[in-house]
């Protein structure tokens, strides 16, 4: 297990907030050289601001030609962790409401992030790992993508369902490059990403939650493995997963998912 982080090169997707802004605090307090890869440069400001160690790069994960730009820059990571993702508050595939049925711009957009994206960040360092004689990837799924999840949304659990069979297909492939891959699975998430709910959670739904930092915690200690881990994490209370009715029910009467 590696806990000294010294001297290693660490790429972090979604680097911007969340997840991956608390993530890359993680692996730049553990001595590791942490970029912070986003869309925006502001926010990889805000990351950067948390240690000298992380450095921020502008990059679209979606955008194969800026990946590769990104990765110049950056030169042969030791470990990738791949926080990038959306979803949208359009989640059906019918309803009578036309606004809750994802739209063909929603469908690509959630596929280009959320699929796509780990596609073109695990191209662009797997010839780089290979070639220094192998590496650590670690993405973030979801338990969306591990069962039925109706909250979550179509073509967001569509993604999650397709970067798990990416991943598993992948593992096998890239052990004889010494390059582990490993997947981190967590359930309800404090991150930005809720602010895309059609129904937003109340405070008390949110302190439930895992928190960033729990799931930094987890994806470090996921990297610090020498071997491949596939990992699911929930939280105490798991809103959409058969718990307290009297918390679940004013969120089933938003989505209108619930018996009526």
């Amino acid at each position: 297990m590696t806990l000294d982080w010294q001297d290693k090169v660490v790429v972090v997707t979604g680097g911007g907030g969340g997840m991956g802004q608390s993530v890359a605090k993680r692996f730049a307090d553990a001595g590791a050289m942490t970029y912070v890869l986003g869309r925006t440069m502001a926010s990889l400001e805000e990351s950067s601001a948390l240690s000298e160690k992380i450095t921020p790069i502008i990059c679209d994960v979606a955008d194969a030609e800026s990946v590769a730009k990104a990765m110049q820059e950056i030169g042969t990571p030791d470990t990738l962790i791949h926080t990038a993702g959306i979803n949208t508050p359009d989640r059906f595939m019918g309803h009578e409401d036309p606004d809750k049925v994802a739209s063909a711009e929603s469908w690509e957009r959630v596929m280009d992030i959320n699929v796509l994206g780990v596609v073109h960040m695990m191209r662009a360092v797997i010839p780089l790992m290979a070639k220094n004689g192998g590496g650590k990837i670690v993405v973030v799924s979801s338990t969306a993508g591990h069962g039925y999840d109706s909250y979550a949304g179509v073509p967001y659990t569509t993604s999650k369902w397709a970067v798990r069979g990416m991943l598993f297909t992948a593992r096998a492939q890239l052990n004889s490059h010494g390059i582990v891959v490993s997947e981190y699975a967590p359930g309800e998430a404090n991150t930005p990403i809720v602010q895309q709910r059609p129904v937003l959670p109340a405070e008390e739904h949110r302190k439930t939650m895992i928190q960033t930092d729990d799931c930094a915690e987890a994806l470090f200690y996921i990297a610090a493995q020498d071997h491949s881990v596939s990992m699911i994490q929930l939280p105490a209370y798991q809103p959409f997963g058969g718990m307290p009715p009297e918390l679940t029910s004013p969120w089933l009467d938003g989505l209108e998912i619930g018996p009526k």
